[in-house]
């Protein structure tokens, strides 16, 4: 195997992370008015979805690697689905019973950007929705589990000590991108990067990951317009 192949993935990774996580809500938030319209938050989560699984796909084929490798198969579905759903609802009351009350409640940036593109009608709470779905549980997981933890430790020739390392990048990569704004809110999101990190590991497969991420946009959702709306 090329010895570069391991440094030139990780660059590959880190400049994917930009263009498929950053660049997107970037352009919608400099293009888009606020609060960005359904159709831009369908966009958006169009553009993480295509935009990563074009570039791991891709990176697969190149390296002769089957989708398995990523931990994409229906083995032992049901199980690793209801493994996921099962850290919904302790993670929710944890954050809304302690971390956002102690992060500002109703005035948390969080709640009020969901409470914002709310007020905004139907269309645009099931937009917001569909990007938690797409952007989150299927986007991100893909790329920040699947990717990272899945195949790009195969590379390496200490894959156990590159597993670690890319678990480790995993929660704190996963942590920077939503740019907590408070001590809480950094708790709450290494608490998030820390249980899809762990769920992946325990199963080396995405279905615990992918529920567990979907299930969590979506109960917080409601969670917020619950307590907050």
């Amino acid at each position: 195997m090329n010895e570069t192949a391991p440094v030139r993935t990780s660059a590959l990774f880190l400049a994917g992370t930009v263009l498929c996580f950053v660049v997107p809500p970037l352009a919608v938030g400099v293009l888009a008015p606020a609060p960005p319209p359904p159709g831009a938050l369908l966009a958006l989560a169009l553009a993480e979805l295509v935009s990563a699984a074009a570039l791991v796909f891709w990176w697969l084929r190149r390296r002769g690697l089957p989708f398995s490798a990523l931990g994409l198969t229906s083995r032992s579905w049901g199980r690793d689905a209801l493994l996921g759903a099962a850290t919904v609802p302790p993670r929710l009351l944890l954050e809304f019973a302690v971390l956002i009350p102690a992060a500002g409640g109703a005035d948390n940036p969080g709640v009020q950007e969901v409470l914002t593109n709310a007020s905004a009608g139907a269309v645009a709470l099931v937009a917001t929705a569909v990007l938690g779905v797409v952007g989150g549980g299927l986007a991100e997981e893909l790329y920040f589990r699947g990717f990272l933890l899945g195949a790009l430790p195969r590379l390496f020739v200490h894959r156990r000590a590159a597993l670690y390392g890319a678990a480790l990048v995993s929660v704190l990569l996963f942590a920077g991108l939503h740019l907590p704004s408070s001590g809480p809110d950094v708790v709450a999101i290494v608490l998030a990067g820390l249980v899809y990190t762990a769920l992946f590991l325990a199963t080396r497969r995405l279905t615990a990951t992918v529920v567990a991420h979907s299930l969590w946009n979506i109960s917080a959702l409601v969670a917020v317009l619950a307590l907050y709306g």
